[in-house]
């Protein structure tokens, strides 16, 4: 299940689960909870997750396996000097859902690096999961996926667009038509939704409804001419040869 899906499985969840008056007062609790968890972060105080984390934490961040507790503030911490200053992260989109000691947190952060003149936003997306133990919040789970971006969409010669256009088969019973639509591509496959294809380049393409990794290639032999197509995703490539 894709990460945004569950967070709004997890958001369902506890809007059935709660009624407002229940759960009204720990979510704006949560939401001071997660702007102190950054303001500690920002002056390097690792004293403050020591104690905000439960002891079983699990958390999960973009290309890392899921860490413990340990693991996480170890390197979350590692190299800082305590009590200096960061920039603070910026928090938008907050939601959070209470029912009973149970706590789901989603929002959207934005974390400033400066880079001599310049600086850099590590985006992301995050799901949090909390506990009330002996009466405190405590960190049970965070999942991060860094937010989702395209590239600038680039401008193809028309006569290029139509070389594209055509039937495609991933086997003789499986087909694919590619058209074209203004500066882009539209596919159409059986039991698909049809897609936008988007140039980054004269051979390279992305759809926006897909995975932000995912690409779409147009193979060329020594001739010059159109002879499949190629997609790109999750490590593998799946080949559709053009048969008109």
């Amino acid at each position: 299940m894709a990460m945004r899906s569950l967070f709004a499985v997890a958001m369902t969840v506890g809007v059935l689960a709660a009624p407002d008056r229940v759960w009204a007062q720990g979510a704006s609790e949560l939401e001071a909870l997660t702007e102190a968890r950054f303001a500690a972060n920002a002056r390097n105080d690792r004293a403050f997750y020591e104690r905000l984390l439960a002891p079983n934490a699990i958390v999960v961040l973009p290309k890392h396996a899921p860490q413990t507790k340990r693991e996480y503030i170890d390197e979350e911490f590692a190299g800082r000097t305590p009590g200096g200053t960061n920039p603070t992260a910026r928090m938008t989109n907050f939601h959070a859902y209470v029912s009973g000691d149970t706590g789901i947190a989603t929002y959207d952060v934005a974390e400033p690096t400066p880079l001599g003149e310049q600086t850099f936003e590590v985006r992301t997306s995050r799901l949090d999961t909390y506990v009330r133990l002996e009466g405190t919040w405590r960190l049970l789970s965070m999942a991060v996926i860094e937010a989702v971006s395209w590239p600038d969409v680039a401008v193809v010669d028309a006569r290029v667009l139509q070389e594209y256009a055509g039937t495609y088969h991933l086997s003789p019973t499986l087909g694919i038509e590619i058209a074209v639509s203004g500066d882009h591509l539209v596919q159409t496959m059986a039991g698909q939704p049809t897609a936008d294809l988007f140039p980054e380049n004269t051979t390279t393409f992305f759809d926006r409804t897909d995975s932000p990794l995912a690409r779409t290639v147009f193979e060329r032999d020594a001739s010059g001419r159109v002879v499949a197509q190629l997609y790109r995703a999750m490590g593998q490539t799946i080949r559709a040869v053009k048969v008109r």
